[in-house]
C-alpha cells in the first residue's frame, strides 16, 4: 500500500463482474458501476488480432467487410468464446483502471440460475487467468434480490424474474437461496430475432438488431391486440435491392412480443405451482409480489401484463438493467455478511 500511494497507483481492487449476453458490467468496491459495455469484440479474420471491443464494435457489427468479424463471446450468460472473452475483459479492466500495481485481490461473478458445473469451471478458469487472487460466484437471481434492497437470508420469500437478453430466470428466494426456479430460452435477443424474421418474411424488409430493438422498446404490449398504429422502419428492400423506409402495422409485431411474454407469465405460474407444499412460502409471494429485474423489463407495460395474468403486485426493480450489479457492489462492500451466498472452488459443486 505504501509503494501504491507513492506512485499514485491502485495495488489491489476487488471487482464485481456481470458477464451478461448483450451488455458486460464491472464495479469496484467502494465505487460502484464502473463499466457498462456491449459484450461484443472485433478481430482481424485471419489472426484474430483484437481490433475493437465494447461500444466501438458494436458500432463495427454487420458493417464490416469480410477481413473483420464481430464476436459476442458470451451466449445465455455463459462462456461461448472462452480466447475472446479474455480479451475482451482484460481491456474492459485496463480501460476504467489502467494503473493498478498488483491485480485483483478479490473477484465476483454473477453466473446464470441452472448453470452447469462446466460452466462455473469456465469462469473459475478465467477469473484464475485475469490474475484474480480470490474467486467467487453468485448466482444472478441473488445478486438482483440484493441489488434490489432485499435481504436474501430472511426468512421470507421474494419472486424474482430476470429478464435478460439471452435467458428468462424466474426464481423463488428464500433464506441465501433457490427454493424454486427455472430458467427460458425465452430473452430480448430472440425476441429480436423473431421481429427480424416477421418483417423480412411479410414486408420483405431486412433490418438489423439494432432496429429490431427499437422496435421491441416501443410497443406497448399491454394495448388491445387489434389496435393498430403504423410504425416507421427503415432497413432494406429485398425485392427492390435498394434502402427503404416502411410504414409497418404493429398489430403482428405485438403479437410475436405478447407471444413470448406469455411464455414468461406461464413458468411464473409454474413455478408458484410447484409450492404447493410450501404455503407459507406462495403467501410471501402473494404479499410481496414479482420483482421484474434486467433489460425485458423495460418493455412498455410489461408489468401491467404479467400483473394483469397473475393477480400479483408487479415491480420494477430501478434501473433494472444494473440491478445485478448493484448486488455485485453491496457483496463488495460487505463482503463477510454476504459470504454464505457465494460459490468458491472449495464448494463450486453446491447447487
Amino acid at each position: 500500500m505504501i509503494l501504491g500511494n507513492v506512485l499514485n497507483i491502485e495495488t489491489f481492487i476487488d471487482l464485481g463482474l456481470d458477464p451478461g449476453s448483450a451488455n458486460t458490467l464491472m464495479c469496484i468496491k467502494d465505487q460502484g458501476i464502473v463499466v457498462n459495455e456491449p459484450t461484443i469484440v472485433a478481430v482481424e479474420s485471419e489472426s484474430g488480432e483484437l481490433l475493437a471491443f465494447g461500444h466501438d464494435a458494436l458500432n463495427m457489427h454487420q458493417k464490416m467487410h469480410p477481413g473483420i468479424q464481430t464476436i459476442m463471446p458470451i451466449s445465455k450468460g455463459i462462456i461461448g468464446d472462452y480466447e475472446n472473452v479474455q480479451k475482451l475483459f482484460r481491456e474492459l479492466l485496463h480501460h476504467v483502471k489502467p494503473r493498478i500495481l498488483f491485480g485483483i485481490h478479490r473477484l465476483v461473478i454473477s453466473i446464470p440460475y441452472g448453470i452447469t458445473e462446466v460452466g462455473k469451471r469456465a469462469f473459475f478458469d478465467m477469473a484464475e487467468h485475469l490474475g484474480a487472487k480470490e474467486a467467487y460466484l453468485v448466482l444472478e437471481p441473488i445478486a438482483a434480490a440484493i441489488g434490489a434492497g432485499i435481504n436474501p437470508f430472511e426468512p421470507v420469500a421474494s419472486l424474482i424474474v430476470n429478464l435478460g437478453a439471452g435467458t428468462t430466470q424466474i426464481t423463488v428466494i428464500s433464506l441465501g437461496g433457490v427454493v424454486s426456479g427455472e430458467s427460458l430460452s425465452i430473452s430480448g435477443n430472440q425476441i429480436n430475432n423473431a421481429i427480424i424474421e416477421s418483417l423480412r418474411e411479410k414486408n420483405n424488409l431486412a433490418i438489423s438488431e439494432y432496429a429490431a430493438e427499437h422496435i421491441k422498446l416501443n410497443i406497448t404490449t399491454t394495448d388491445r391486440p387489434d389496435r393498430e398504429s403504423r410504425l416507421t422502419v427503415k432497413g432494406f428492400n429485398l425485392l427492390t435491392g435498394f434502402p427503404d423506409t416502411q410504414e409497418v402495422s404493429t398489430v403482428e409485431l405485438r403479437e410475436i412480443i405478447t407471444t413470448s411474454l406469455q411464455e414468461v407469465v406461464t413458468a411464473i405460474k409454474k413455478c408458484i405451482e410447484v409450492l404447493a407444499d410450501k404455503p407459507d412460502v406462495a403467501v410471501d409471494i402473494l404479499e410481496r409480489g414479482i420483482y421484474l429485474t434486467g433489460g425485458g423489463a423495460l418493455l412498455a407495460g410489461i408489468d401491467k401484463k404479467i400483473q394483469s395474468e397473475t393477480g400479483l403486485n408487479v415491480t420494477i426493480c430501478e434501473e433494472p438493467q444494473t440491478t445485478v450489479s448493484k448486488g455485485l457492489c453491496t457483496i463488495l462492500n460487505n463482503f463477510e455478511l454476504y459470504r454464505p451466498v457465494l460459490i468458491d472452488n472449495k464448494k463450486k459443486h453446491k447447487p
